[in-house]
């Protein structure tokens, strides 16, 4: 082994793991592809140790916007910047992923306010990450009404093209983006072809375990080459994810209670000391199953 070689496993070796946090509205907090995207991080050397959390929160915006009469009147739309402050202060990531956009526009169709406003907000949430010390990486906001485009009046999914085109353009400045919605739109088309009766979201809004899979699949195609990781992403057998979104629902509960969360609903999660002695158990068990994987397939044996 080279000197070199030897000093890099030794940094690795003595390095802090990495602590990611994984920011969104109900599409992340729903764990599916979130989990999944953890489970391929996993089986790099880099995260294999990692602190992984998902932060996702239903409703929420990274605009400060909201509907009047939002929930039935019952709640306005909660804000990411409400709550971000007390997540990296606890938390402290040295990675953040955060998927926003699919509620800042309020289900209306464009407007340069609205604009503006998921503009501001994305930028304040990038400056307050790397005040921190953490690195962010950006996720293009999902496909909506991707079964039916046509029938959607107000055409919001041309309010998110627009969200998704400006983030893309941020590249140019060094921002690292992860653009998903020409391959939900490839996997959507593809699928339908397969399966005229295949639906992406029934309620327009949130994909079914399919959706998931097509967003976990972009994101991690996409993500391996902007953290310089080795070989192709790959997941472990169903039985391992069952295991790891279990751990994943517990440390998130406990997370978002832990950092005080303002939406109503939510259920109230375990003491951070509880949760991670449960979450450890789950990762052993998690960790028997892994062996499992097809080495570079990305899918089960």
């Amino acid at each position: 082994m080279s000197i070199f070689a030897a000093a890099v496993l030794s940094f690795r070796a003595q390095a802090a793991p990495a602590r990611v946090a994984i920011l969104g509205d109900s599409i992340t907090y729903d764990g599916r592809w979130a989990t999944r995207v953890e489970s391929a991080l996993r089986f790099t050397p880099e995260f294999a140790d990692a602190e992984i959390v998902n932060f996702g929160l239903g409703s929420e915006t990274v605009s400060g916007l909201s509907e009047p009469n939002h929930a039935g009147g019952k709640f306005p739309r909660p804000c990411l910047h409400e709550r971000l402050d007390r997540i990296l202060v606890a938390f402290k990531p040295t990675l953040v992923l955060a998927c926003y956009g699919m509620n800042d526009g309020i289900y209306l169709p464009p407007a340069a306010a609205r604009f503006q406003a998921y503009q501001d907000g994305i930028v304040k949430l990038k400056t307050a990450v790397e005040k921190q010390g953490g690195k962010i990486i950006f996720i293009t906001p999902p496909l909506h009404n991707a079964d039916k485009p046509a029938d959607d009046a107000k055409r919001y999914d041309v309010v998110l093209d627009a969200y998704g085109d400006w983030l893309v353009s941020r590249r140019a400045d060094g921002w690292q983006v992860i653009d998903i919605r020409p391959d939900l739109r490839r996997a959507v088309a593809a699928e339908k072809a397969r399966n005229p009766q295949f639906i992406f979201a029934k309620d327009n809004v949130h994909p079914g375990d399919e959706g998931h899979l097509f967003i976990a699949d972009s994101i991690t195609r996409q993500l391996w080459p902007l953290l310089n990781l080795p070989g192709s992403p790959k997941f472990p057998n169903d039985h391992a994810l069952t295991l790891l979104r279990r751990r994943s629902d517990l440390l998130k509960r406990a997370w978002l209670t832990q950092t005080r969360h303002t939406r109503p609903g939510v259920p109230t999660g375990l003491p951070l000391d509880q949760a991670d002695a449960q979450a450890a158990e789950l990762m052993k068990a998690y960790l028997q199953g892994v062996p499992a994987v097809s080495a570079g397939s990305g899918k089960p044996d």
